[in-house]
């Protein structure tokens, strides 16, 4: 398990987290992004690295349908109906990337994972990488296979 400080959409006054967001890697090694919803819905995905004064959105998704179950798609290369605005960004190395699940009426989310450049490159394909809690050190950030995290994170919700 890998963990780091993860920006948590469950803690303060955000919108409620039915779901969790994670992200992977393909055999060509672009970037993956996973929703798993576990009730309610989201209507999208936004990447986004905060740096301060320096944040700013880096890429966002929104699929044909709202997502009420799974999904996953490649970030830069999103399936036919998807559409993109803005369209992801070139990422760099060392720096701190989030992926998170929103609606457009601030209904429900996916709690969003955070990641480096360098944390994907040792992913292998299948693999998702997923907040999966808080502890005394901050938000936990565990690596498991595509099917284990469709099955396990919902018991991290509850």
């Amino acid at each position: 398990m890998i963990a780091l400080v993860a920006t948590s959409l469950t803690s303060g006054c955000t919108v409620p987290s039915y779901g969790v967001a994670g992200v992977g890697v393909d055999a060509d090694g672009r970037i993956v992004g996973h929703l798993r919803l576990c009730s309610h819905y989201v209507d999208g995905a936004s990447l986004y690295h905060d740096s301060g004064a320096d944040a700013q959105d880096l890429g966002s998704w929104t699929p044909p349908q709202r997502v009420t179950d799974f999904t996953s798609w490649t970030l830069a290369n999103p399936p036919d109906g998807w559409k993109t605005d803005p369209p992801l960004a070139r990422l760099r190395p060392a720096t701190e990337y989030t992926l998170y699940g929103w609606t457009s009426d601030d209904s429900s989310s996916a709690v969003g994972v955070t990641f480096t450049l360098e944390q994907l490159a040792k992913l292998r394909p299948g693999q998702v990488m997923h907040w999966s809690g808080s502890d005394s050190q901050g938000e936990a950030i565990k690596v498991e296979s595509v099917e284990e995290f469709r099955l396990s994170v919902c018991e991290l919700l509850r």
